[in-house]
C-alpha cells in the first residue's frame, strides 16, 4: 500500500500514492508531496498513480509508476503500436489540446523561474495542423540487440536477443533497438522501406555494428521525404564500402521502390553513434532531393540540416518574419544559420543578410540554395561564432552594422562570448529562435539586464506528441 500525499517519504524504493498535476519540460508528470516536487516518468496530468521512488534529491523526488489508480480525463488511445517502448513520441496518449497547453505553460514557467521574467508577454502557442507523418527525415539504427516486450521475455528475463535489428532506440537504452514496424512520424511508405532494408541486411550475412566492440558492418539508415516536392532519399550508412553490397542493395531497393529519387550508400569511421556520412556513393538517382518551404526550393543532402517538419517550418519562419519587422532597408545577421533557410526566406524583406555557421557543409548548402533561388543579397561566413564575432568592428566593416539579428542556437544555447559580442553589436531588434526554453531563459536574462526589453515570446509546436518545444522571442533595444 503506497503512502498518501500527506505523509513524508522516507527513502528510495518507498511507494507513494499521488495525483499528477502537470507536465514538466521533458514530458515527465509533476506532482507535489508536502514540500517536495515529484517527477514521475510516463504519467499524465489528472492521473492518480501508485509510484515507487527511484531517486531522492535535496528538494525533489523521481518516481516510476507501478499502478494507475485513476486514469486522466485527457488520456487518449496512442496511435502507434510501439508507444511506451520507443524513446520518441512520449505524449501520444495525451489529448493534443492538452499537449500544447502544457508546452505553453512550460515555456512560461522556464522564463519565470530561470529567467526572472515575472510578467512574461506570452503569445498563444502556434499548433501543428498535421499530427502524424509530419517529419521529413528519420534516422534509424542497426543493432545486435533487440528490445523485447514483457510478453516476449523468457523465464530468465533476458531483455536482449542477438541478431541484426533495425529501428529506433528503446526508451532509456543506447544499445537496444525496437525493430520498428509502424512508426507514425515520417510516412507510411517509410515503414516498408525500413522493413526492406532490414531484410536485405539480414540476407547479406553481414553483422550490425556495435558501439561495445566497434565491430560490425551496418550502422544507420537515413530516410528523407520532401513533403512539398515528394522526393525520397534513402541512405544506408555502413562501416566501410563494399562493391558487391552496393550493387545488390541498388537492385534490391530500386526494384521495390521506384519512387526513390536519391539512393545512397555512405560510410563513416567515427565511433560515435551519430548518423553522419563521411563518404557518399550515389547508387541511383541524384545526390540531393528538393524541398519547398514557402516560395523557396532547397536542395537537401543527407547531412543537410533542415527543420524536420516542413509544413510547420513555414509557420515558424512566418513568426520570425513578423517579429523581425523588416521593411526592405535593413542589414540582418543570421546567427547559426545552418543551410541558410531563414536567410533565404527573409531575403525579399531586407537589404542584405549575412549568415554565420560553423559547419562547412551547411555553408555550401546555403550558397548553393541562394543560386538555386536566384537570391543575391545573402552572404554566408563559415566559422565558430565565439571566434568570428570577437572582432565586432571587423564584422561591421565587412558586413555592415546589423539592424536586426536572427539567432537560432543549438539546444545547449549560446557561448557566453557570443552573447557578449551580440551586446557589442547592439542590433535594434533580436529575434531569438530556441528549441530549449531553459537555455532561452538564460540567454534572455543576460540580454535584458542591460540593453534589451523582452517584447513577446511565441511557442511553436514543431513536434506533436513529443516533449520538444520551439519558441520565438522578440527583443527590442531599450530607449535610453
Amino acid at each position: 500500500m503506497g503512502k498518501m500525499a500527506g505523509e513524508m517519504p522516507l527513502k528510495k524504493g518507498e511507494e507513494i500514492e499521488i495525483t499528477i498535476q502537470d507536465l514538466a519540460f521533458g514530458g515527465q508528470g509533476v506532482a507535489r508531496l508536502n514540500n517536495w516536487v515529484v517527477f514521475v516518468d510516463q504519467a499524465l496530468p489528472g492521473e492518480t498513480v501508485r509510484a515507487r521512488i527511484s531517486k531522492r534529491r535535496k528538494n525533489y523526488l523521481q518516481a516510476r509508476v507501478i499502478e494507475t489508480i485513476a486514469a486522466s480525463a485527457h488520456q487518449v488511445e496512442p496511435m502507434c503500436s510501439h508507444f511506451g517502448e520507443c524513446g520518441g513520441c512520449a505524449l501520444q496518449n495525451l489529448d493534443y489540446a492538452q499537449q500544447i497547453a502544457a508546452k505553453q505553460r512550460q515555456t512560461e514557467d522556464s522564463l519565470k523561474r530561470l529567467g526572472g521574467f515575472m510578467d512574461v508577454p506570452m503569445a498563444p502557442i502556434v499548433p501543428a495542423d498535421q499530427l502524424q507523418f509530419y517529419r521529413n527525415k528519420m534516422e534509424f539504427s542497426f543493432s545486435r540487440c533487440r528490445w523485447l516486450k514483457a510478453s516476449e521475455m523468457g523465464s530468465d528475463n533476458d531483455l536482449q536477443k542477438e541478431g541484426l535489428f533495425l529501428g529506433l532506440h528503446a526508451r532509456g537504452f543506447y544499445d537496444k533497438i525496437i525493430d520498428i514496424a509502424d512508426c507514425r512520424l515520417l510516412d507510411p511508405q517509410a515503414n516498408d522501406m525500413v522493413a526492406a532494408v532490414r531484410e536485405f541486411a539480414r540476407q547479406s550475412g553481414r553483422p550490425a555494428y556495435s558501439t561495445r566492440d566497434h565491430q560490425g558492418f551496418y550502422r544507420f539508415l537515413i530516410i528523407r521525404r520532401s513533403k512539398q516536392v515528394d522526393e525520397w532519399m534513402v541512405n544506408l550508412i555502413t562501416r566501410e564500402y563494399e562493391a558487391q553490397i552496393a550493387a545488390d542493395f541498388t537492385k534490391w531497393m530500386t526494384d521495390r521502390f521506384p519512387q526513390i529519387s536519391s539512393l545512397l550508400l555512405s560510410t563513416t569511421s567515427k565511433q560515435a553513434a551519430v548518423a553522419f556520412s563521411e563518404h557518399e556513393t550515389v547508387l541511383a538517382g541524384k545526390a540531393t532531393i528538393d524541398e519547398k518551404i514557402g516560395d523557396w526550393i532547397f536542395e537537401i543532402s543527407s547531412n543537410s540540416f533542415l527543420q524536420t517538419n516542413s509544413l510547420q517550418a513555414v509557420k515558424l519562419y512566418e513568426q520570425v518574419r513578423q517579429d523581425a519587422g523588416l521593411r526592405g532597408q535593413e542589414t540582418v545577421y543570421d546567427l547559426y544559420c545552418g543551410a541558410g533557410t531563414i536567410s533565404i526566406y527573409l531575403s525579399r524583406d531586407a537589404a542584405h543578410i549575412t549568415g554565420f555557421e560553423a559547419i562547412p557543409a551547411a555553408i555550401d548548402d546555403a550558397r548553393r540554395n541562394c543560386i538555386r533561388n536566384d537570391v543575391s543579397n545573402c552572404a554566408f561566413v563559415c566559422g565558430d561564432l565565439k571566434d568570428l564575432l570577437t572582432d565586432t568592428e571587423a564584422q561591421i566593416a565587412q558586413h555592415g552594422k546589423p539592424d536586426v539579428m536572427i539567432i537560432d542556437p543549438p539546444r545547449s544555447g549560446m557561448h557566453p562570448k557570443t552573447v557578449q559580442a551580440i551586446l557589442r553589436l547592439l542590433p535594434e531588434r533580436i529575434v531569438h529562435v530556441s528549441c530549449n526554453p531553459t537555455t532561452l531563459a538564460r540567454d534572455l536574462q543576460i540580454f535584458c539586464k542591460t540593453d534589451y526589453q523582452l517584447i513577446k515570446v511565441t511557442p511553436v509546436d514543431m513536434f506533436p506528441h513529443t516533449a520538444h518545444i520551439e519558441a520565438v522571442a522578440l527583443l527590442e533595444r531599450k530607449k535610453h
